[in-house]
């Protein structure tokens, strides 16, 4: 139970906040619309299986990657937090990155597949949530059990994203536009405070 709490449930909070599956779904009704039978479905299962992946591949080699580049933890923590900070302005006051992907790919007909642009990327697998896998799993560094954890969260949360992809129309009527519009402006807030941590540990990084 401890572990839960200590390591499950922070990288749960962080991955579910910026990979924002209740802001999503609306989105994903506008861009599945369709009078091809399964259609929304088949655009669920792809969009969460892609949008996986190339998280799973952050998770693993994001660290490298920034060795490669010679850039420190410390100093993407700054820059992580800088970048989920202002994606939790934008969940709380306006998110023009999200309708911009929208109306970008409502300009092409139903047949096409939009399960990678812009549901897997970068709805799903976005520059916020993929900072936050990077982040996570590199404070976690050479410990196998406690990034565990963090793949653990990283699957709950695709599995509730493809629930609710799923069900969407259920729930848009179960719990209306403005309902989903004040969870996403609450989960904008916490995002802003788990943001502002992140900064706070790099700066510390930095000059310890």
């Amino acid at each position: 139970m401890t572990a839960f709490f200590d390591l499950f449930l922070p990288s749960f909070t962080m991955l579910f906040v910026t990979m924002d599956p209740i802001g999503n779904m609306p989105i994903f009704m506008s861009l599945t619309e369709s009078p091809r039978p399964g259609y929304r479905l088949l655009m669920a299962k792809r969009s969460v299986l892609i949008g996986f992946s190339v998280m799973f591949f952050f998770a693993y080699a994001g660290e490298a990657f920034l060795n490669l580049l010679g850039i420190s933890i410390p100093a993407f923590r700054i820059a992580g937090g800088i970048m989920l900070f202002i994606v939790a302005l934008q969940m709380i006051f306006i998110d023009e990155q999200k309708e911009k992907a929208a109306e970008e790919a409502s300009d092409h007909p139903y047949e096409n597949d939009v399960s990678v642009f812009p549901l897997a990327v970068p709805l799903i697998a976005g520059p916020g949530s993929i900072a936050s896998i990077i982040l996570l799993m590199s404070e976690r560094h050479g410990n196998i059990s406690q990034q565990a954890y963090v793949i653990g969260s990283l699957i709950a949360v695709c599995l509730i994203t493809y629930f609710l992809f799923r069900l969407s129309n259920h729930f848009a009527r179960l719990f209306g536009q403005t309902i989903n519009t004040v969870i996403s402006k609450l989960l904008g807030i916490i995002l802003g405070a788990m943001a502002s941590q992140f900064i706070i540990d790099g700066v510390h990084g930095l000059i310890a």
